[in-house]
């Protein structure tokens, strides 16, 4: 089976609504993937498949940046309604599909995301003490990964961090860009005196991510909604101890594996926390269920999934 990636960009709308799949008609393409929530609106005949990951800004607008009616209301349910199969990481963004777009749940189908295998290999001493150094890290810390956004929940982690005592609490390591509306982050940090005790480090390459979460003391990942959650598989195939939110698909791709608590509770969050750092056992259990969980997610899966896809609707 042939893949080929169209990058089309330019001139606006017309381009990938035009322009990209004429050029695919004229290569005689069998289908056309759209894999980030979206398909041409003009398809020359050629049957579409959509990946569509989430659909949080329809429930929550206020989470995201104004000014994307077009892709709300235009590009993303014209895609789903003319897709001949919608593919979707999780049971929960195949919930949300036939809840806000009526479609059936037979018309999607469920592929999860996998996890890189670099993640699971340990981290020689060489490259933790290159990456201690590049990002300043204490001797002990949290981390939580993620774009610092309204989503992401960072200030839930902030309140839970100022609620666990000073002689338990260790420093946050937060890595992300600073993305739409952080500022609250920002302040939530001054507000609850905790500039000693948090650092944003910025945007950090995928070669540095497994020994900033093998060096972790416990992976934070209470974000408000998320279509699959790679941080949890990340921290899970790493060796990170997991305190996460019960909110979206988090529950079904972390199990047993973590602990979760609701998203806007920051006491629970804290509680966990605090169990987690204080508690050996447990936190060993943590790492060796999430380990064992890393391990039923692949990408060599999931292309094999996507692969009878393309068959099923190409033949």
């Amino acid at each position: 089976m042939n893949v080929r990636v169209y990058h089309q960009r330019r001139p606006p709308v017309v381009g990938p609504q035009l322009l990209a799949p004429l050029r695919m008609r004229r290569d005689d393409a069998d289908l056309i993937h759209g894999p980030a929530n979206a398909l041409p609106l003009v398809r020359y005949g050629l049957p579409g498949v959509v990946t569509i990951h989430d659909l949080a800004i329809y429930d929550h607008p206020e989470w995201f940046p104004t000014g994307q009616w077009f892709a709300t209301r235009v590009v993303v349910p014209e895609s789903i309604r003319g897709a001949s199969t919608i593919i979707c990481p999780s049971l929960a963004t195949r919930n949300a599909i036939v809840r806000l777009f009526g479609v059936s749940a037979e018309h999607c189908r469920v592929i999860p995301h996998g996890v890189e295998p670099d993640f699971a290999l340990p981290a020689s001493q060489r490259i933790r003490d290159a990456v201690k150094a590049k990002y300043g890290l204490p001797g002990r810390y949290l981390l939580q990964v993620g774009t610092i956004q309204p989503r992401k929940n960072y200030v839930t982690t902030l309140r839970a961090l100022a609620a666990i005592p000073v002689g338990q609490r260790i420093p946050l390591i937060a890595v992300g860009g600073f993305g739409w509306n952080y500022e609250p982050v920002v302040e939530a940090v001054r507000r609850l005196a905790l500039t000693s005790w948090v650092r944003f480090v910025g945007y950090a390459p995928l070669a540095d991510l497994p020994a900033l979460y093998q060096m972790a003391q416990v992976a934070v990942f209470p974000s408000l909604d998320e279509g699959f959650g790679l941080p949890v598989l990340e921290a899970f195939a790493a060796g990170a101890p997991l305190a996460a939110s019960n909110a979206g698909a988090i529950p079904e791709v972390a199990g047993e594996a973590a602990l979760l608590n609701d998203a806007r509770d920051d006491e629970g969050l804290a509680a966990n926390l605090s169990q987690i750092l204080g508690d050996d056992g447990l936190r060993a259990r943590l790492i060796a269920a999430g380990r064992a969980r890393a391990q039923r997610y692949s990408w060599s899966a999931s292309a094999a999934a996507h692969r009878v896809a393309y068959r099923d609707v190409a033949g």
